[in-house]
């Protein structure tokens, strides 16, 4: 191994919405010791679990295996309305660690809802954060897709209103055909006042594009549960680099860097910068330049919920 330069890309690593999640549970496990019970991956990173877990915090799907009485945390992602319910009746201490961007979605799920609006979600299936904002609101007024294809079956009523709203760890590249083929079919339909895609998500993006024009190969740090970081890696493939994700160096296959003397770093919006450090001691050796490119400052910080 023979790297030259690496060159290392900002922003990288934690957003403000993961940092506020992280502190939650850190200041959760002061104010009350173990067991802390998580609902939900607090964030998709697995070092980040497995640093809780050896900490005292009991990580679970079903809020119903967490014993009555106890503390729990829901996770950044945001979590439907029964569980809230759940929490109240079972008598759970309960902290919400759901980021303000996706409680933003939430809130505007159920305002249109309300306003007779039939809401079209763009959003992966499956991922903990529209199964919350889908839970907001009654079946028959939200309707989910992920593609262009999907938008070619949907059954919506043309006199209905039809408003537009999107996972926030999405980008406006993610967005923009799908947007685009509901509009053409619905021009009715309208999108919120301020788009849902978060910041940070868009940032990383925009900053992988400009990374994958120095480096040829990119290492994205990040877990494989973490949309974000997925993300990133076919960003970059898209831009013209060559791709990997990893959760950490030791993933790194050495077939990989046979002939390369330059190599771009990044990391998904749930990676602890150790890993990050970890990573970039694990390539450089006495003779490896190290650049950092700042392609946009974020300052963005979110308080800690009201009841810490």
């Amino acid at each position: 191994m023979d790297i030259n330069k690496i060159y290392v890309v900002s922003p990288h690593g934690f957003c403000a919405g993961v940092a506020r999640a992280i502190d939650t549970v850190e200041k959760v496990l002061h104010k009350h010791g173990r067991p802390v019970y998580v609902r939900h991956h607090i964030v998709h990173n697995v070092h980040v679990v497995k640093d809780f877990e050896k900490k005292g915090v009991i990580f679970v799907e079903d809020i119903d295996k967490v014993p009555p009485r106890s503390v729990v945390v829901f996770s950044a992602h945001g979590s439907p309305p029964e569980l809230y319910i759940k929490a109240h009746n079972n008598k759970l201490t309960l902290y919400d660690a759901t980021c303000p961007l996706v409680t933003k979605v939430h809130l505007e799920a159920k305002r249109y809802a309300g306003e007779g609006y039939h809401i079209i979600y763009i959003g992966y299936k499956g991922h903990a954060e529209g199964i919350g904002v889908m839970g907001e609101v009654s079946e028959d007024s939200i309707t989910q897709v992920d593609s262009v294809n999907d938008v070619g079956h949907l059954l919506i009523p043309p006199q209905k209103k039809i408003v537009i709203l999107t996972q926030t760890t999405l980008s406006l590249d993610d967005i923009k055909g799908v947007v685009g083929a509901i509009q053409k079919k619905y021009p009715h339909s309208i999108l919120p006042p301020a788009l849902d895609i978060c910041y940070a998500t868009q940032n990383r993006q925009n900053a992988v594009k400009i990374l994958a024009k120095k480096a040829k190969l990119i290492l994205v740090i990040g877990s494989k549960a973490s949309s974000n970081s997925n993300k990133l890696r076919e960003v970059a493939e898209k831009t013209g680099a060559k791709a990997y994700l990893i959760d950490d160096e030791t993933d790194i296959d050495p077939e990989w860097l046979k002939n390369v003397q330059e190599i771009g770093i990044t990391a998904g919006a749930s990676v602890p910068e150790k890993l990050v450090r970890g990573v970039i001691d694990f390539l450089s050796n006495n003779n490896t330049v190290i650049e950092y490119m700042e392609t946009a400052k974020e300052a963005a910080i979110f308080s800690l919920p009201k009841n810490l």
